[in-house]
């Protein structure tokens, strides 16, 4: 295994397996070694020319992700912004030694989701390391640094004579950054096709608390030796580490892609639409579903991609098949379009105004239940909402606009008590303080406390890095 993996990394991995196997029972000495050498010094790491500035500088007022993290009630003691690898192991190694609290900050899309503290010693902005450091067309791979967003990775894969593109489309992607989308598990209606983050990833590297580098998976696909850590930190919001680049599947654009629009009246059309869909042969790209233009009945957005005259074929049938339960449908061929429609779907319709984003997860057959249990309630509540389902995975977005605390909190609990109705669960996007600190774990007691909760202990002894989401 050291041939394979540095001391740091199979350190992270033994943590791992003392906090999980106390006792050693399982394959003891098998994977990861009994004994390892000792940690190098924190004052191993130089680093030089960090940016550090007080929270309320220019630096922070030039990002929306600072106002974001404002509105959240996080007070920060100061910013420190740095440019290279080695920059943030000696901030890490340096918090750890003083037992300063450190909060990455990408693009401050999906705060919500992590264990957010109301004050922290450093605000570490990650847009520093925004570099596409390997492209490997041949392999159909590619690293970049975690502060780059989205559009920019696939602005410049899209770009001459490349002709690819990561097929990961968050919401927001003009701003978030692939770390913050590692850290969230964040995914766009394009999942239903291409899969989530998890099917991208092939290697991360990053930070532990202490300073130390890491780093796991590789380039291939068949790259796993020891715990498949690049999976296991999906989702864990800067709990555990700091990621600092990750490698991805990349793919070639499409030869054709269109959209499909059906506008129906009733719940139960759009349910039998759905049903009859996902029974049939057709192969969507992403299947959307929003309110009526009108306000009232559903409008269905589908999405394919490939080959032209697949793409012509199964949009004819798609539109004949809507047709069938009284649908309206018309359908455009063109990437551009596509890709519009899909974003503006999925984005707040007024960004500025939007204090409440909240994501549920339901079985998929219970979708458009759920998706019109919260509208109604929504409306009850005499709040201005916006309702995006993606209707073939059961994931459902809800933007809402401002109104008082008081009112947000109840629809905050009716919109758990419907989710879990219906088999699903709710997380935090973005909300007001008061709704994040009465939240409480986003994951299993169980599961937190048994398993989670000693990792963490292991790998951030201090707790110098955001408390467990």
């Amino acid at each position: 295994m050291h041939l394979i993996f540095s001391e740091d990394d199979l350190r992270v991995m033994r943590s791992i397996k003392e906090a999980v196997d106390p006792k050693g029972l399982c394959n003891p000495g098998k994977i990861i070694p009994q004994s390892l050498p000792e940690q190098m010094p924190l004052s191993h790491y130089p680093g030089k020319g960090v940016q550090t500035v007080a929270l309320n500088s220019n630096l922070g007022e030039k990002s929306l992700a600072f106002a974001e993290l404002e509105k959240t009630g996080v007070v920060g003691k100061r910013v420190e912004r740095p440019s290279s690898e080695s920059q943030l192991q000696q901030i890490l190694g340096q918090a750890y030694h003083e037992g300063l609290t450190v909060l990455p900050l990408g693009g401050g899309t999906a705060l919500g989701v992590a264990g957010l503290p109301e004050e922290v010693d450093i605000v570490l902005d990650m847009t520093g390391l925004a570099n596409v450091v390997t492209l490997d067309t041949k392999n159909l791979n590619m690293t970049v640094q975690a502060g780059i967003t989205l559009d920019a990775i696939n602005l410049h894969l899209g770009g001459k004579e490349k002709g690819f593109f990561l097929p990961l489309d968050p919401p927001l992607s003009h701003r978030a950054t692939i770390g913050g989308v590692y850290a969230s598990n964040f995914s766009g209606p394009s999942r239903l096709l291409y899969g989530t983050l998890r099917d991208q990833a092939l290697g991360v590297s990053g930070v532990d608390a202490e300073g130390h580098r890491l780093k796991f998976g590789g380039i291939t696909v068949k790259n796993v030796s020891g715990y498949d850590l690049t999976k296991f930190f999906i989702g864990s919001a800067g709990s555990l580490c700091i990621i600092t680049s990750i490698s991805f599947l990349i793919y070639p654009l499409p030869e054709a892609s269109s959209l499909c629009e059906a506008s129906l009246e009733s719940q139960e059309k759009i349910q039998d639409l759905l049903s009859d869909l996902r029974s049939s042969a057709l192969i969507p790209t992403s299947v959307m579903v929003l309110d009526g233009a009108s306000g009232s009945g559903f409008r269905l957005l589908t999405a394919f991609e490939g080959h032209p005259k697949a793409v012509e074929r199964q949009s004819k049938d798609f539109i004949k098949m809507s047709e069938n339960y009284g649908a309206r449908g018309k359908s455009q061929m063109s990437r551009h379009a596509m890709m519009e429609h899909l974003r503006s779907a999925i984005n707040p319709d007024d960004p500025e105004n939007n204090v409440l984003t909240l994501k549920a997860s339901v079985p998929i057959v219970q979708g458009i239940p759920a998706y019109t249990a919260i509208s109604q309630l929504s409306k009850d509540h005499g709040l201005k909402t916006k309702m995006t389902l993606f209707a073939g995975n059961g994931v459902l977005y809800s933007y809402t606009s401002k109104d008082n605390e008081e009112t947000l909190l109840s629809l905050v609990d009716g919109v758990k008590d419907i989710a879990e109705r219906f088999g699903g669960h709710v997380v935090p996007v973005k909300t007001p303080r008061k709704i994040l600190s009465t939240w409480g774990s986003r994951v299993d007691a169980g599961l937190n406390c048994h398993m989670l909760r000693p990792i963490k202990d292991k790998l951030d002894p201090k707790h110098i890095l955001l408390p467990l989401p």
